[in-house]
């Protein structure tokens, strides 16, 4: 898929978050929900129609939405169907900065990838939010996240297939898959905070951040890292006697 086209300079190039001496395109993993798309802080508002139940956004500890919410197997299915049907998500508004950030990547030439765990089936309505909000990117991919049942679908990966892949930068709000990623692929991640993944995670390739505007930041600092790192190893092979 190609990446959308979008009116350029909409974000300064000093903004995007890359160190300017670093060469050539990287590879970008951007989850979707409650990382681009305002996501789970819209589902209390369903939970309290449905089910007559109050549960702040802040309570969601869990990330397994039926213990967070206190479901039952028929309730959460009824539940999980529901917000995922085009109507509703059409309706969620992007996360601030998020845009504006992916803005700037693309017009560095960096390489988009959107991964979401989303079921099979809001595939076409997940594509057709991205063009309704003009959030670019280079690839789409439906990832089986989270082994959930009939997702089987030919438009779905594995997470083994995924692993295969390389990604040099990833923005995940799921604890278990930014571990993935940081553990098994060596991703250097940005978890972003939300009330389930906040057990702390000590991992040298994840870094907690709290908005999009902290990315440039913290992705300018790696790379100030990486770039001493390297400069050092040259140092130690050229200069050792």
């Amino acid at each position: 898929m190609k990446t959308k086209e979008k009116p350029r300079g909409s974000v300064p190039m000093d903004t995007d978050g890359f160190d300017r001496h670093r060469s050539g395109p990287e590879r970008m993993y951007v989850d979707l929900d409650d990382v681009i798309s305002r996501t789970t802080d819209t589902y209390g508002a369903v939970i309290e129609r449905e089910f007559g139940r109050q549960v702040r956004f802040e309570d969601l500890v869990s990330f397994d939405l039926k213990i967070s919410f206190g479901l039952t197997d028929k309730e959460f299915h009824y539940f999980f169907d529901l917000v995922h049907q085009p109507d509703v998500l059409m309706g969620y508004e992007p996360v601030p900065g998020a845009v504006a950030m992916l803005d700037g990547w693309a017009d560095a030439g960096h390489e988009i990838d959107i991964v979401t765990g989303r079921p099979y089936f809001a595939r076409e309505a997940s594509l057709a939010w991205l063009e309704r909000h003009r959030v670019p990117f280079t690839d789409f991919t439906m990832v089986d996240k989270y082994n959930r049942a009939g997702n089987n679908s030919s438009s779905v990966i594995t997470k083994e297939q995924l692993g295969q892949r390389h990604y040099d930068l990833a923005v995940e709000d799921s604890r278990e898959t930014a571990m993935f990623l940081a553990d098994t692929m060596g991703v250097f991640v940005m978890l972003y905070d939300r009330p389930w993944n906040r057990h702390p995670v000590n991992h040298r390739n994840i870094q907690r951040i709290y908005s999009w505007q902290e990315i440039s930041a913290a992705r300018n600092t790696r790379n100030m890292q990486l770039t001493t790192s390297n400069h050092l190893a040259v140092c130690h092979q050229v200069c050792k006697p």
